[in-house]
C-alpha cells in the first residue's frame, strides 16, 4: 500500500541535531543567563538582606536652624534681641519753622494744628419750606471762629422767615454759641511746612459777631415782628 508524503514516518527524514548559538570569531562570548542553572530562587522578603528599623526623629526634636549643638570652646553665642546693648537711639529730627509734629487733629481747611472736632450749624427759613446747613470740622482757632461768625450771622438774618423757623433759628444760634468755646480756647494755629504750597492759609476770623451788620439786623427782626403784632392787636 502506497503512503502519501504526509503519512510517512518521521524516521523517514533524519533531522539535524540542534546546536546552541555561538558568536563569530573575534567577538566576546555571550553572557551567561541569570540566574545560573541550579541556583535556588528565593522569594522577595523571605530571606536576604535583613531589614533594620531606621531611627526616626520627630520634627520638633531637630535642632533649630543656626544653633550649633556643641559650640567650640571660647565661642561666645550671639546676643539676641534688637537693638544690641549699648545702642543709643538718635535724637528726633527738628521740624523746620517750629512746627510740632503730633498725633493731634489738623484743620481740614488749612492743615494747621491744634484743631478741635466741632460742627457748626445754620438755618434758612423760606415761609413754607426750610433749609438746614452744617459745616463739620476739625477746625483750627482762626478757621473755627470764621465759620462760627459767618454761619451764625447768616442764621440771624435768614432763619426767621417761617412759622417753624422762628423757633428753630434761635435754637441753632444757641447751639453755635455753646460750641464756639471749643475753638476759641485753642492756641494760635501752626502751619505744616510740607502743606504750605498745597493748602491755603488759615481763614481770617473777621469782626466779632455783634460787630457784623447782618447779625445786628437779624437780632432786630424778631423785635420788629413782635412790635408789629402788638400794634395790630392793640389797633383791632
Amino acid at each position: 500500500m502506497l503512503q502519501s508524503p504526509r503519512q510517512r514516518s518521521p524516521l523517514a527524514q533524519p533531522q539535524a541535531p540542534q546546536q546552541s548559538w555561538q558568536p563569530p570569531a573575534g567577538y566576546p562570548p555571550a553572557a551567561p543567563s541569570y540566574p545560573p542553572a541550579g541556583y535556588p530562587q528565593q522569594g522577595y522578603g523571605q530571606q536576604g538582606y535583613p531589614q533594620q528599623g531606621y531611627p526616626q526623629q520627630g520634627y520638633g526634636q531637630q535642632q533649630g536652624y543656626g544653633q550649633p549643638a556643641n559650640p567650640p570652646q571660647g565661642y561666645a553665642p550671639p546676643q539676641q534681641g534688637y537693638p544690641p546693648q549699648g545702642y543709643r537711639a538718635p535724637a528726633p529730627y527738628p521740624q523746620p519753622g517750629g512746627y510740632a509734629m503730633s498725633n493731634d487733629l489738623a484743620c481740614r481747611f488749612c492743615g494747621s494744628v491744634p484743631a478741635a472736632e466741632v460742627t457748626f450749624r445754620g438755618h434758612q427759613g423760606m415761609i413754607i419750606i426750610m433749609r438746614f446747613l452744617s459745616m463739620k470740622g476739625p477746625f483750627c482757632r482762626d478757621c473755627g471762629l470764621s465759620t462760627f461768625r459767618r454761619m451764625t450771622a447768616n442764621t440771624l438774618i435768614q432763619g426767621w422767615w417761617g412759622y417753624a423757623s422762628s423757633v428753630i433759628a434761635p435754637i441753632t444760634v444757641l447751639i453755635n454759641l455753646i460750641r464756639r468755646d471749643k475753638v476759641a480756647s485753642l492756641a494760635p494755629p501752626q502751619r505744616n511746612p510740607a502743606l504750605a504750597g498745597r493748602m491755603p492759609a488759615p481763614m481770617d476770623p473777621g469782626p466779632p459777631l455783634l460787630a457784623r451788620p447782618a447779625a445786628l439786623i437779624g437780632l432786630c427782626i424778631p423785635f420788629v415782628v413782635l412790635l408789629v403784632l402788638v400794634f395790630i392787636a392793640a389797633s383791632g
